[in-house]
């Protein structure tokens, strides 16, 4: 069988507004040798102003960059944000998430766990992280610790006496302010060794598929990954580590670029499709050592435009390409506010491409309706998240569509209480 990559939930606390965990199912049945995600591949996110939609992608995106950035807790920038993004009465923001990985024969699903806390110093650093696994072809099968840490000390690591004392070597005085995970990445670019804390080396970089497999879109311009890091992971053997290629970098490497011309090359036809007067993408380039530094320009034939002083909406389906790209592979893709600046007419089409042909998973947030009638015959994709954060998922009731209950105020804990009489003494006179 084909390598098989699947989410099947995550569990978030203590960020923006979300203060307790609320949880999200991607598949809700139990996970035997009989699981099959075709019909759990997409997912909608309605809520609210404030009810802290957003907040689960940025819980997502920090996962991502504290197993992938080895600096991330250092970085000033970065700790301004988590002080920002936290949540102030909880100060301790928790993550974690069940991963299933099909390679040949063999499926695994990996449990991950970590918890961010402030120190005496006022900053932020890691409480706790622990990874686990357990057989996926069998619904009774029970987790396995492969390590766990605890307030900086690695207290268990699953392997013998001699490689947990270079365990706690390698990873001495680093554990408040670096994942293991990306310490267990470092040394294996080091020893070039897959198995250098026996079994625990090789099911943590497995395990590290999850966060290159990740495409976030949370509305930045420019979204940074770690230079160095691709580079180490580029070196890996296993295809499912690759760090994932995308179209919205500006900075590439020259043993890639004819990839990327490939890519732009996919570009233009997407774009084709909105805008039917794009002749071409022109790439201008310039040589900066071994890379190639580019700017995209959009040629209508009897002019030129760089892609940043392009509209709004086109320079977000250039960045949102690289997301339905990797949803149309096997990426794991999550998007904030999907619907803004792009025409629900594209979004409803673009679904329905992905509800038929996408390999990978789409997660979304919106507050355009028309998704519904597209993901309501889906199973598990469309979950209403309330002011309060409680979770509920869009179930079949009779002729009743998930539109018409939504606005009006039929979906549990999610009422629409504004009336257009609210507004009357606010504005004007």
């Amino acid at each position: 069988m084909d390598n098989m990559f699947y989410l099947l939930n995550i569990g978030v606390s203590g960020i923006k507004g979300i203060k307790n965990e609320v949880k999200l199912d991607f598949y809700k049945k139990t996970v035997d040798k009989k699981f099959n995600p075709e019909k759990y591949r997409i997912k909608a996110i309605y809520g609210e102003n404030g009810s802290g939609k957003s907040a689960l992608i940025t819980a997502v995106k920090i996962f991502q960059e504290l197993c992938l950035q080895e600096s991330y807790l250092t970085e000033t920038k970065n700790q301004d944000f988590l002080k920002e993004m936290i949540n102030k009465s909880a100060q301790e923001f928790r993550f974690h998430c069940e991963y299933l990985v099909g390679l040949k024969t063999k499926t695994e699903v990996y449990y991950y766990e970590v918890k961010l806390g402030l120190n005496n110093r006022g900053n932020y650093e890691i409480l706790y992280e622990t990874l686990k696994v357990k057989n996926g072809d069998y619904a009774n099968s029970k987790y396995k610790i492969l390590f766990e840490t605890k307030e900086g000390e690695l207290v268990t690591i699953a392997c013998d006496e001699k490689e947990k004392q270079l365990a706690e070597k390698k990873s001495l005085n680093l554990l408040s302010a670096r994942s293991f995970c990306h310490i267990v990445v470092m040394l294996y670019a080091e020893t070039n060794n897959l198995y250098v804390f026996n079994d625990v080396s090789l099911q943590t970089l497995v395990f590290l598929s999850l966060p290159l497999h990740l495409e976030i879109y949370l509305g930045e311009e420019d979204q940074h990954k770690e230079y160095i890091f691709r580079k180490q992971i580029d070196k890996m053997p296993l295809d499912m580590l690759k760090a994932h290629f995308g179209i919205s970098e500006r900075i590439i490497r020259k043993s890639r670029f004819k990839e990327y011309e490939k890519r732009v090359v996919q570009l233009t036809e997407f774009l084709k499709v909105f805008k039917s007067n794009l002749v071409s993408i022109d790439i201008d380039k310039k040589e900066n050592g071994d890379v190639y530094e580019c700017e995209l320009n959009l040629n209508y034939g009897e002019y030129s435009i760089n892609r940043e002083f392009e509209s709004t909406g086109i320079k977000k389906l250039i960045r949102l390409f690289d997301c339905f790209a990797a949803a149309d592979q096997s990426g794991i893709v999550f998007i904030d506010e999907m619907d803004s600046n792009l025409n629900d007419v594209y979004l409803c089409k673009l679904l329905e491409y992905f509800k038929y042909y996408g390999k990978g998973q789409l997660c979304f947030t919106t507050h355009n309706v028309s998704p519904m009638s597209v993901l309501r015959d889906n199973k598990n994709s469309i979950d209403f998240l309330s002011s309060d954060n409680y979770l509920t998922s869009w179930t079949a009731r009779g002729n009743a569509t998930p539109e018409n209950c939504y606005r009006n105020g039929m979906i549990e804990n999610t009422p629409f209480n504004v009336d257009a009489t609210d507004f009357i003494g606010i504005f004007g006179e």
